[in-house]
């Protein structure tokens, strides 16, 4: 376990039923503040991103009712921007001010909402240390992400002795979901540029954008959190007496 990750309690889970985690609302991430909620769930569940985005409509409600005054009618609600699948927060069928992310696995269900900083999250189970061999083999999971690694990354693996490769994975993506871009998900195109303790920072170089931000890991129960988040664009500013350009002759603009 990487010693130097601040450890969230989650709650246990009984045969008979679970006992959730409480919300963290002051997760600092560099610049901007977020709540965090995580639970554990059974593995026969059969609706797991149901259930998730009930969990981001929770936490988004508890970072809204922290940090913003709303005076308002209804209740959060989280759904699904497609085809990329991004949870977006709505109250009154209308975008609330919050970014939401959401993540689970097999035994736990994560969400973030951050007002300040578009966010995302992502879950990794780590391997138990007392895991057995499969048919003799030696257990090669980790190893096997080295291909989605750039240059620099596996350096940093080789640097920094707390940093594992669930989590250089894990922060690869949440940094993909905090960049916002909806685009295909291609690892070796956003870079972990630096880690130490449990902070890192990434990038991002799309044909559509370049964003960069901050991020932070956390251990919770037997999985790896990495929670990155990335400032908003600032809004966009008239030039007042801009002069527009000359229009083009017909026979130009379309030759």
């Amino acid at each position: 376990m990487p010693q130097a990750a601040r450890v969230l309690p989650v709650g246990r889970i009984y045969p008979s039923c679970i006992y959730p985690s409480r919300i963290y609302p002051n997760i600092d991430l560099s610049d901007w503040q977020c709540a965090v909620l995580l639970e554990p769930c059974h593995h026969s569940q059969q609706t797991p991103s149901i259930d998730v985005r009930r969990l981001g409509e929770r936490v988004a409600d508890a970072c809204l009712l922290q940090s913003v005054p709303l005076h308002r009618v209804g209740s959060v609600r989280v759904a699904t921007l497609m085809p990329s699948g991004r949870p977006v927060a709505t109250i009154d069928d209308r975008a609330a001010p919050v970014c939401v992310s959401l993540s689970h696995t097999r035994l736990m269900r994560a969400a973030v909402a951050c007002a300040e900083a578009f966010v995302g999250i992502d879950l990794v189970e780590m391997r138990p240390a007392t895991a057995a061999p499969c048919r003799g083999k030696p257990y090669r999971r980790s190893q096997s992400l080295d291909a989605w690694f750039t240059q620099s990354e596996l350096g940093l693996l080789a640097a920094c002795t707390i940093l594992t490769r669930e989590m250089l994975w894990a922060a690869k993506e949440a940094a993909y979901k905090a960049a916002r871009l909806d685009t295909e998900f291609r690892p070796r195109q956003l870079t972990i540029e630096h880690a130490s303790g449990n902070r890192f920072r990434w990038s991002i170089f799309d044909r559509w954008a370049t964003v960069s931000g901050a991020g932070v890991f956390f251990i919770a129960a037997d999985h790896i959190v990495a929670i990155a988040a990335a400032r908003m664009p600032e809004p966009a500013t008239l030039v007042p007496h801009a002069r527009p350009p000359a229009a083009l002759p017909m026979e130009k603009a379309f030759s």
